[in-house]
């Protein structure tokens, strides 16, 4: 399921003067055209001054505790996890297509271990077969690329963590997750039943797998009074049983 050749990753940190829309995102890979990145390649840049700066007062569904590590590291952390969400979660996999034969590339179930002929036919896209979800499955499966690879000392290195920082690392940007899952939820209209933003229904669902799947107390949701919301992110589980459920994600999606 890997591409055909190898592209050498190219990874740019830019600083924004102008960014027209209402939000302005850390990373992207571009182009946003399978066809292109396919034959001709794609490139993943950085905007380094896009990094909101991380007030402690701002740090909701946190304990105070929580709040001063999150406004310590979340921006140096994060880096790390933005460059594997562009570089190797938009940046592989390959849509793979019936040949002009008809024939079918067979391939065994990751998790049944059932083979099975699925591909794309002539002229299906990504979009046209994933429809609304598209869009909001390709963040879910861009951020689980990074939340796994981020704990690999082959790539965590490059960007100057320490093998005793990991841990934490890990649990900074998956603490960041649950609470853009939690804060996005007004985008979500529960009439229509449809999300108004992808990387936000993304991160929702990496909330929930881990939330719903878990055998300990990985993740706790407190409600104090009538408007106080706690997520409890356990640092010790997350590691031992999280990253599990972490790659378990990666190979379902």
């Amino acid at each position: 399921m890997e591409k055909e050749s190898f592209l050498a990753p190219d990874f740019t940190t830019l600083e924004v003067i102008s960014f027209a829309t209402n939000g302005c995102p850390l990373g992207i890979n571009i182009p946003n055209y399978d066809d292109i990145r396919e034959t001709e390649g794609f490139k993943n840049v950085y905007l380094g001054n896009a990094m909101p700066k991380i007030k402690l007062s701002n740090i909701q569904f946190a304990t105070p505790e929580q709040a001063e590590i999150l406004a310590k590291l979340m921006a140096s952390t994060y880096v790390v996890h933005v460059a594997c969400h562009e570089l190797l979660g938009h940046g592989t996999g390959k849509l793979i297509y019936r040949d002009s034969e008809g024939k079918a590339s067979k391939f065994v179930d990751p998790i049944t271990n059932e083979p099975f002929e699925s591909c794309y036919e002539e002229g299906e896209t990504w979009n046209s077969k994933f429809g609304a979800i598209s869009a909001s499955y390709e963040e879910c499966r861009a951020d689980t690329v990074g939340y796994f690879l981020c704990t690999l000392k082959e790539v965590y290195s490059l960007f100057g963590v320490a093998d005793e920082d990991v841990d934490r690392m890990l649990w900074v940007n998956c603490m960041a997750q649950f609470r853009k899952g939690i804060i996005g939820l007004p985008l979500y209209n529960p009439e229509a039943k449809k999300w108004g933003q992808a990387h936000t229904q993304g991160a929702f669902v990496f909330a929930m797998w881990i939330y719903k799947n878990q055998v300990g107390k990985i993740v706790d949701l407190e409600i104090k009074g009538d408007d106080d919301f706690v997520i409890h992110l356990d640092e010790a589980l997350l590691v031992s049983e999280g990253k599990g459920l972490i790659r378990k994600l990666l190979i379902v999606l």
